[in-house]
């Protein structure tokens, strides 16, 4: 299984989108979006209406596009479709789970492949999000174990997967495990914080998972804070009132769009 990726520095939703609508296109799907799958001018029109948030820069990020590979098999063109469809689901969940994406299966090569369309920021977001090469690698690494485990009908591959050391394995765990004695706790809540204020799609979803996790939201005058096993800590000595205001916003966009397009369904119903 092959997995690229490929960043473009410009608005060329329009270029790629249309260069990927071909008359071998087998399926289409797409992730966080709305738009008529059918419609290239609607699929443009929410990629770049989603680009309009970030900051206009020279060079700066915009989109990518990305390219996931079946090795040769002697499977049905549908079982093929089907796995793709599958692994695409499992990659974008671990990719760009909260970007906008959207995905063609093409059948003009000797391995069947989909193409992917994804956005530089996630959905209303005015940040780029990069990953590291490391970080994408670990991805690939556990796309492919899955298909591996998942998929023995397919040939198993060994592209991305890293053949460790065991002695400097046990020694590198070793090293973790006396490193996160000597964290702070204040530390440790707020990395685990700053991953929930980001993961969250919603209000409601970010009140139900602080409360699993044993957090309290407060608010007092200006501040607000968590109270975690009965101790308070204010989101700005945390560092983290900046990121709890922009989670608090990208929830209100998504609230309002999500209003509009139940209204634009219900006067279209009428």
């Amino acid at each position: 299984m092959i997995i690229k990726s490929m960043s473009r520095n410009t608005k060329s939703f329009t270029q790629l989108v249309e260069y990927l609508d071909k008359e071998d296109v087998l399926s289409r799907n797409s992730w966080n979006m709305y738009a008529d799958l059918n419609s290239n001018k609607q699929i443009i029109r929410e990629f770049l209406e989603n680009s309009r948030h970030l900051e206009n820069a020279r060079g700066k990020l915009y989109l990518y596009h990305e390219v996931l590979s079946l090795e040769a098999n002697d499977l049905s063109l549908k079982r093929q479709q089907e796995i793709l469809h599958d692994l695409s689901n499992h990659y974008v969940k671990s990719r760009a789970k909260n970007h906008l994406a959207y995905s063609v299966i093409h059948n003009d090569t000797k391995n069947l492949h989909m193409h992917l369309v994804m956005s530089s920021n996630e959905v209303y977001g005015d940040r780029r999000v990069r990953l590291s090469k490391r970080e994408f690698k670990n991805i690939q690494a556990s796309l492919e174990e899955y298909k591996n485990l998942k998929y023995p009908e397919l040939s198993k591959t060994r592209l991305y997967a890293k053949q460790k050391d065991q002695a400097k394995s046990k020694q590198t765990e070793q090293e973790i495990k006396h490193k996160k004695a000597k964290v702070p706790k204040k530390e440790e809540i707020k990395v685990e914080l700053e991953s929930i204020f980001t993961k969250s799609l919603t209000s409601k979803s970010l009140q139900n998972t602080l409360q699993a996790k044993g957090y309290e939201l407060y608010k007092r005058g200006k501040t607000t804070g968590v109270i975690f096993e009965a101790k308070k800590y204010r989101l700005k000595t945390l560092g983290l009132d900046k990121a709890y205001s922009q989670t608090l916003k990208r929830h209100e966009q998504k609230e309002a769009r999500t209003e509009r397009r139940n209204e634009f369904k219900q006067s279209k119903s009428r």
